[in-house]
């Protein structure tokens, strides 16, 4: 049996609200239908924070330090930075230099992996309307909530986090709902968006790709 600890660095709190459950979850499908052997996995994704000690240092330094004082907790880190129209560009600044010093420093701990979605994490709620209306409790349309038609439209919003508040709003939600907007909501739907219709979205195949050979590197996968 494997043990598969993750932890994950994350730009915001809003960011792990949304990416910690449905990061578990992905991880989860993928070891349930391909690992080589049982794998038990932590009861949630730990979030890594800032290092007291070290504000002041680079991200990649940040990262590593928070990696070290979790060490035994993780296989794998999960560095998120959003991609803001450049996801390429993103990864190599914000989360590759993390990911090499990991290797550097930690090699017998585990691996680390991008996470970038195309522009912003909220992004990937949009992408499952269904998931929405039960989080929301309505029964708008697509349409109505303004939400793309296809993962092209989802990854083309320039601005996700007003698109995702504008469709809650859209809900007619209480005065006080209203003045807190989505994002107390976002772990609800981090447990619900559809990963079939996440596989959809480039930025989220790309992730699944580097997951999948972080697993085979660790030997979960074959």
């Amino acid at each position: 049996m494997h043990y598969l600890g993750l932890t994950l660095y994350a730009e915001g709190p809003t960011d792990y609200y949304f990416l910690r459950p449905l990061l578990l979850r992905l991880c989860e499908d993928i070891c349930l239908n391909e690992a080589n052997q049982s794998v038990e996995f932590g009861e949630e994704v730990v979030s890594l924070d800032d290092p007291a000690r070290i504000k002041g240092g680079s991200r990649d330094e940040r990262i590593v330090e928070a990696a070290r004082e979790a060490r035994g907790a993780w296989r794998i880190v999960l560095i998120h930075t959003d991609g803001a129209g450049s996801a390429e560009r993103a990864r190599a600044t914000c989360a590759q230099p993390a990911i090499d010093r990991l290797a550097q420093e930690l090699p017998n701990d585990g691996v680390g992996v991008a996470v970038v979605p195309i522009r912003e994490t909220e992004s990937w709620a949009l992408a499952d309307g269904d998931a929405i209306r039960r989080v929301f409790g309505t029964l708008l349309s697509d349409d109505a909530l303004g939400l793309p038609h296809n993962a092209a439209g989802v990854e083309a919003i320039l601005d996700p986090k007003k698109a995702l508040d504008d469709a809650f709003l859209k809900t007619n939600p209480t005065s006080r709902k209203r003045r807190q907007g989505a994002s107390p909501m976002l772990n609800a739907l981090g447990e619900s968006v559809s990963l079939q219709r996440l596989r959809l979205l480039t930025g989220f195949q790309a992730l699944e790709h580097e997951l999948r050979r972080g697993l085979e590197a660790l030997g979960i996968l074959s």
